[in-house]
């Protein structure tokens, strides 16, 4: 038996991939549609999409050409570089196992196998599963070439999955294509033994498929739509096992339901020819055998005709020649049957040599080291693809950040200017047009109490003295480009302090907490005033050697606390009551609070609390 047919239908099973027999173009020809094809897309003719499609349409009609390989690189850099090209990537790996089989590189043939098998679960065109078409393709490869051993150590290797498969059938676990799989695969089986004599082993296998066949009947509707194609394998292995059992009718009989399931209309008409060439070699070998060269030389007619048979004409000339031979020699022409014999045996020790060349797998390790060196080639040229990619848009979002901050910078700038001539024109407003109508009124109260004195007189001029300190504040705040803080209150105590030092040695301590909280204008001049009316108190009255001054936020507040080591205030002495007046007067002013601990003569301390803006 050959199995040259399963190496298509591997690819082409869920029709995807749509052989066809149209080898009679010329090579030429094809070739130079190719060429035509790569021209038209550099030359911006052609989209990559089209060129893709184009080459698929000639690419299987090349596949027995050496240079194939090379014609397919451009189509290869399209469908790798393309993430949406996953089905193409696929076929890419389809045409080189293929070009690889044809030129007997077999260990190539198996490792593109596998890749094509890979690239199509990633696509979602085969299911992943524990069978896999990588390993029918090297089955049918590993047969064909005569390497019977390894068919058997892989077949060995599914062996268990391939126990499991009536089980998952009766589960509803198993797909067609699984199953189609299993059967393939136990077909090899099932050649193998017959061709190395071991008919134990080759009844468990027949044994298993027959199992097979029975859970795929209590379930049919699951598996319709292969059915013909599992009639076939199913006839196909039982002619087999009768002729290695030495049933000649049987087998006979089996061969003819095998031919008729093929050309049945439900098979795929996409698989018709490949199936019906297979079956027509094993028929002229089988009834070679028998004795029977009418038989025989029908079926190799099919296979060597040309005209409506064509479809059916056998690509393999050794076959044709043997066959040839064996009708010569029937026929009593022996010198013509030796000189057709002659030629088949040198063209089968031409491939016995290239299979054995590739026997321990030189050429699998070739082609894999070949693959894997392209697809560095294409990581390392999308990586700096990528890397300009980022680089670009790191560029522009530097240029994007470097023009917003700037233009961020631009609008704040000119916003604090709109502010500060708003600011200066109240400034301006408040002082030109508010102070003087304060000093009017001023002027008239006064002139009123000189008149007339009485004490809502005196309480209205001085309500009037702290709107105009008020209006100052504010006047000045708005002119100012920044509000003053604790801070800046506490380096003008510092300040005055140490110039007391300096002068009486005097010495003192100082604390500042939260200083980047604001004070107004009117805060800060008054808290000034404070200070420096409590610090000369310490000088004229306490006969102190310390001051401690304090200023804290608690939350919305700010407290400072003022207080020397001396004996305190005497509160007879009339200055010192005028002092403390004046304080409590600014302290209302800010609407804080005012709070006098004297202990004379043990000393005093003094704690305001005035509201933060």
């Amino acid at each position: 038996m050959r199995l040259s047919y399963r190496l298509t239908n591997c690819f082409i099973v869920l029709g995807v991939f749509a052989w066809t027999t149209g080898l009679a173009q010329a090579t030429d020809s094809l070739k130079a549609r190719l060429a035509f094809l790569q021209q038209a897309r550099q030359e911006h003719l052609l989209k990559d999409t089209d060129y893709l499609r184009s080459v698929d349409s000639v690419a299987p009609l090349l596949e027995q050409e050496d240079s194939l390989p090379e014609w397919l690189s451009t189509y290869r850099d399209i469908a790798f570089s393309d993430p949406h090209q996953a089905g193409r990537r696929a076929s890419y790996y389809t045409y080189m196992a293929l070009a690889a089989y044809n030129a007997n590189k077999f260990g190539s043939a198996v490792y593109y196998s596998e890749k094509n098998n890979q690239a199509k679960i990633n696509a979602g065109l085969f299911e992943f599963t524990a069978l896999s078409h990588a390993d029918l393709f090297a089955l049918t490869v590993y047969y064909n070439s005569r390497n019977y051993p390894r068919v058997l150590e892989k077949y060995l290797q599914l062996r268990k999955t391939l126990a499991g498969i009536p089980q998952a059938i009766a589960r509803g676990e198993a797909s067609p294509e699984q199953v189609w799989l299993a059967l393939s695969i136990l077909q090899t089986a099932v050649y193998t033994y017959c061709k190395m004599g071991d008919s134990a082993l080759m009844e468990g296998s027949f044994g298993l498929t027959t199992d097979i066949l029975e859970k795929i009947g209590q379930h049919p509707s699951n598996y319709k739509a292969l059915q013909r194609q599992f009639d076939y394998l199913a006839d196909n292995m039982a002619f087999e096992r009768q002729s290695c059992i030495h049933h000649p009718q049987d087998a006979a009989r089996f061969l003819q339901a095998a031919i008729e399931a093929v050309r049945s209309k439900e098979f795929p008409a996409n698989l018709v020819s490949d199936y019906s060439g297979s079956l027509y070699m094993e028929a002229v070998d089988f009834y070679f055998d028998l004795n029977k060269p009418d038989s025989a030389r029908y079926y190799l007619n099919l296979l060597s005709t040309h005209g409506p048979n064509d479809r059916f004409a056998v690509s393999d000339p050794v076959f044709l020649l043997e066959g040839n031979s064996r009708l010569q020699a029937g026929s009593g022409h022996n010198a013509e049957a030796y000189s057709q014999l002659r030629k088949a045996w040198l063209l089968r020790d031409s491939a016995y040599y290239a299979v054995s060349s590739d026997r321990d797998n030189n050429l699998y390790a070739l082609a894999e080291a070949e693959n894997t060196r392209a697809e560095l080639l294409r990581s390392e040229e999308a990586k700096r693809s990528a890397d300009k990619i980022n680089l670009l848009l790191f560029f522009l979002v530097f240029l994007l950040v470097l023009g917003g901050g700037a233009a961020l910078l631009i609008n704040r700038s000119r916003q604090h200017r709109r502010l500060l001539d708003l600011q200066l024109h109240l400034a301006r407003n408040f002082h030109d047009a508010v102070g003087p109508m304060l000093l009017y009124a001023n002027a008239l109260v006064t002139k009123e109490i000189e008149d007339q004195p009485r004490p809502r007189l005196v309480e209205l001029k001085g309500h009037i003295g702290q709107i105009m300190e008020e209006v100052r504040s504010i006047s000045h705040d708005l002119k100012s480009n920044r509000f003053g803080t604790i801070t800046d209150f506490g380096h003008e105590m510092t300040a005055l302090l140490e110039k007391v030092r300096g002068a009486t040695g005097m010495g003192f301590t100082l604390k500042v907490d939260d200083g980047d909280r604001a004070l107004s204008h009117l805060q800060l001049s008054n808290l000034s005033r404070i200070m420096r009316e409590l610090v000369g108190n310490s000088i004229k009255h306490a006969g102190c050697n310390q001051i401690s001054l304090e200023m804290i936020r608690i939350k919305k507040t700010l407290q400072v606390s003022y207080s020397d080591d001396g004996k305190g205030m005497d509160p007879d002495t009339p200055g010192g009551g005028i002092g403390l007046k004046n304080v409590q007067e600014r302290v209302a002013s800010m609407k804080g609070d005012f709070r006098l601990n004297n202990t004379w003569p043990q000393g005093y301390s003094i704690q305001i609390m005035i509201p933060l803006l």
